[in-house]
């Protein structure tokens, strides 16, 4: 896939702050919808050590044991 074609962060997070309410708390499939992206834009599928992905799933699990 050429990078002109692929889906930009900014293009996502054009006013996400409008979109999204304040403070709103990980959940299980916000964690899996993260972890589908970050693994389907890595040509190796894997997630990064220290990323995205594993800020949100950490969170994910916090807030469920809350």
């Amino acid at each position: 896939m050429r990078d002109q074609d692929k889906t930009k962060l900014a293009d996502v997070l054009n006013d996400a702050r409008a979109k999204l309410p304040a403070d709103k708390a990980a959940t299980h499939e916000d964690a899996e919808g993260v972890v589908g992206a970050e693994l389907t834009n890595n040509p190796n599928l894997t997630t990064y050590p220290g990323g995205v992905a594993e800020a949100v799933v950490a969170a994910a699990r916090l807030n469920q044991e809350i």
